[in-house]
């Protein structure tokens, strides 16, 4: 069973009505404001690609854990780094290793090209120790498998929507995505996200356009993600036992918190377990 059910998602419903993809790690998300692609255009533009939420009084070179990004990405950036854009940002210095565990990126590391016009050298920001933009996450949700689609496949999907590079920019078409992703916390002293909210557009998508590649196939696997989708990962462990386990409750509050260590230890003591 999952850790988090359908009836635990309630916080995310504030950007529309959510709906489960069968045999899938995503939810879809059935936006009820039909002005966010037009809010999101408003924070970014190519000159400033990059738009971090902060508190009030915050700044990214103080942040205790990730945040949400508005970014615009493009085929035709200028050559630049992120200090440039956004300034100092806070790193990690201390960092807590775990087999069942991604350090994943919010603004993914293969779209630096599309925000700092080139792959090489890898900007700072792209590190795995920036606080702002890595979450920690179940390798399974951020990579997705063999058999079911993670957030890796989504962020593919933005990857393919650009022109493949012919070496010549003047046969390039400028092609301009959208994208917001958002680490969803259930509590506010958490450290660590319960899922990841994305949504990712073309500059030419509308909004009835959102989710069509759901309705495209019917069949399982004959789908291809596309843009734009507006779509919900959470982030939790399947698991097999008594469907109210405090041990496995209480494993992931603290997880959540910021103690990556009460998971591992949970898996392991299942794991033990078993095969005794």
């Amino acid at each position: 069973m999952k850790n988090l059910e359908h009836e635990d998602l309630g916080f995310i419903t504030k950007y529309g009505e959510i709906e489960e993809y069968q045999d899938e790690y995503f939810y879809t998300i059935n936006s009820r404001n039909s002005d966010l692609m037009q809010e999101i255009k408003s924070r970014v533009s190519e000159k400033k690609p990059m738009f971090p939420y902060l508190s009030n009084g915050e700044n990214l070179s103080k942040v205790k854990r990730p945040i949400k990004w508005d970014v615009l990405l493009s085929n035709k950036c200028e050559i630049r780094s992120t200090r440039d854009l956004i300034g100092k940002f806070a790193v990690r210095r201390r960092d807590t290793k775990s087999t069942l565990l991604n350090k994943g990126h919010l603004v993914a590391k293969k779209f630096q090209k599309y925000i700092c016009g080139e792959n090489k050298p890898i900007d700072d920001f792209f590190c795995e120790n920036v606080i702002a933009n890595i979450a920690y996450q179940f390798s399974d949700k951020n990579s997705g498998n063999d058999k079911k689609r993670g957030q890796l496949q989504f962020e593919q999907a933005v990857m393919n929507s650009f022109p493949k590079d012919t070496g010549t920019d003047s046969e390039n078409k400028k092609v301009l995505v959208y994208y917001e992703v958002e680490p969803i916390f259930l509590n506010t002293d958490d450290k660590i996200p319960i899922g990841t909210r994305i949504f990712a557009f073309r500059d030419t998508d509308t909004s009835d356009q959102v989710n069509n590649f759901i309705s495209q196939n019917k069949e399982k696997d004959e789908f291809t993600i596309t843009l734009p989708y507006h779509i919900f990962i959470p982030n939790y462990m399947e698991y097999n036992g008594a469907e109210k386990d405090s041990e496995i409750t209480n494993a992931f509050k603290k997880f959540y918190a910021g103690d990556i260590e009460s998971i591992s230890k949970w898996y392991s003591h299942q794991n033990t377990s078993k095969n005794k």
